[in-house]
């Protein structure tokens, strides 16, 4: 009787095989609409406006990997200036060579993460090759401008509020640590079930010398 002396792959390996070949397939796909997209540009600009200089390539760390993309680099006769048309059109001027969807996953895994080469590490695991190191993701994250969240009314009489203080640890080795002190607020709640379940948070991370947390 013959016996089956096929190997296969477990799940685990199947998987990533598929998911690499993805990223590859999909890699070509996005050059190549980016190509289009820069090569319309290109036939509809302001020509008398718009100079074309020569085609110049550019790294982007995206969801697919590292891409070269090679785009057109024109000077702005009105302005005196040199611009890339299809970044301006894309939103994307000046702004680095990281995607927009792995800096927002980057800066996620960095705020919610407990250490940036945590973050770098999960990054790394997920995308399936090294993007980002801890101290490029840390950089990235202090250079990052706040968006300050719009105020809010107090539409209820009662806040609950719970206060604490959250141990953060330096990256640099011999440094000391410090302690953040947080608050968390609700404002109204509703029932689930039998439970009740708080609504509306809130946090807020107190500076200063004040009191903080006590009557």
């Amino acid at each position: 009787m013959e016996q089956n002396t096929t190997t296969y792959m477990d799940l685990k390996q199947l998987e990533q095989l598929v998911w690499r070949q993805t990223q590859e397939t999909f890699a070509q796909v996005m050059k190549h609409l980016l190509g289009e997209m820069d090569q319309q540009i290109a036939e509809e600009r302001d020509k008398k406006r718009y100079r074309l200089v020569d085609k110049r390539s550019f790294q982007l760390t995206s969801l697919f990997g590292e891409l070269t993309i090679e785009r057109n680099y024109y000077r702005d006769r009105d302005k005196q200036e040199y611009v890339y048309l299809l970044d301006r059109q894309l939103a994307f001027e000046n702004a680095g060579h990281l995607s927009p969807m792995v800096e927002e996953a980057a800066m996620e895994l960095a705020i919610q993460g407990p250490s940036y080469r945590k973050a770098a590490r999960a990054l790394e695991t997920f995308l399936g090759y090294s993007v980002l190191s801890h101290e490029a993701i840390r950089q990235h994250l202090l250079e990052t401008e706040p968006i300050a969240k719009p105020q809010e009314p107090i539409l209820h009489q009662v806040l609950f509020v719970e206060v604490d203080g959250l141990f953060v640890k330096h990256q640099e080795k011999g440094v000391r640590g410090k302690e953040e002190r947080v608050a968390k607020i609700h404002q109204g709640w509703e029932k689930n079930g039998k439970r009740i379940r708080l609504k509306h948070r809130r946090h807020f991370i107190h500076r200063g010398k004040s009191r903080f947390g006590k009557r």
